[in-house]
């Protein structure tokens, strides 16, 4: 297999220690790779096209682990306890560690984690090359609420983070909610991906919470967030709805069938709060896209 040398891929592995770097700096396919996978006691295994393969490399050490975790912060892991609370470390370029192990508990909140027993680091790229998907579609209307829908590793937050350039480029003024920062990827306060140059972020706190900041501050014209999981995120979309803003977010959802199932999404579909929905499937291993507005699905 041809051994690609990857930019995104090679810094994303600059958190783990330098034999391990060293190691899968010479692997191939890296521009394919999303994920890696370190596991205590387990080779590592990497995550392309939404399967997980594992590498002809040795096990990952525990102490190997907690040194990936201390180089990930920087050796601070106190000014990263907030998102260590999510599960997660953020890394210079937009990448990301998930951490799992045993979880720290506070009054019954999730403080953080600690005896570390896997990671895993998720590659960030910037995919442009969907603007000639997206681009007709945000010329005909950039400012209609729309929702994507795809099921997990599809693309989603890609696609927000695509539309959101889009139409900050084309002189609207954009807000995003960045709850768990993988729209713009903050690092020192410099968004890690290009997110347009009338674009405002706020993140680390909840939607609902960002919203309502946003909403007050910015005066967007659109709001971009994530996820929709929870009741509260369904708020932050109501209230964009309420001040007239515009909001682009995404869901879990095979499709409109399958989101018309779920009760949250149900109600969001009744405000109205969506005028149209772009659907991501993969087809013989491609991502397909197709939009659909919401008169069109009678929803």
């Amino acid at each position: 297999m041809e051994n690609r040398q990857d930019a995104a891929w090679r810094e994303a592995i600059a958190c783990l220690p330098e034999t391990r770097a060293a190691m899968l700096r010479e692997i191939a396919m890296q521009d394919k790779i999303e994920e890696l996978r370190l596991r205590c006691g387990e080779a590592p295994g990497v995550r392309t096209g939404g399967r997980e393969q594992t590498l002809a490399l040795p096990p990952v050490p525990a102490d190997e682990l907690r040194e990936t975790v201390s180089r990930a912060s920087r050796y601070s892991l106190h000014s990263c306890a907030e998102s260590m609370k999510n599960g997660f470390l953020p890394l210079a370029g937009g990448h990301r560690l998930g951490l799992c192990g045993t979880a720290v508990t506070e009054n019954g909140a999730v403080t953080g984690v600690r005896r570390i027993s896997s990671l895993n680091l998720r590659v960030a790229r910037q995919i442009e090359t969907i603007d000639r998907i997206l681009l007709p579609f945000a010329a005909e209307n950039p400012l209609l609420s729309l929702l994507v829908l795809a099921p997990p590793g599809c693309g989603k937050t890609t696609l927000v983070r695509e539309w959101v350039r889009l139409v900050s480029d084309a002189g609207h003024t954009v807000a995003v909610a960045d709850e768990r920062g993988e729209i713009a990827g903050l690092f020192e306060g410099v968004p890690q991906f290009r997110v347009g140059r009338h674009t405002d972020i706020l993140e680390g706190c909840t939607k609902k919470q960002a919203a309502l900041m946003l909403l007050k501050t910015m005066s967007p014209a659109l709001l971009a967030l994530d996820e929709i999981t929870a009741p509260e995120d369904a708020k932050a979309v109501s209230l964009c709805t309420h001040c007239g803003t515009a909001v682009i977010a995404c869901a879990h959802a095979a499709g409109l069938d399958d989101l018309r199932q779920r009760p949250i999404y149900r109600e969001l579909l009744a405000l109205g709060a969506f005028h149209q929905a772009v659907i991501i499937e993969k087809q013989d291993g491609q991502r397909v896209y197709r939009m659909e507005r919401w008169e069109e699905t009678k929803c």
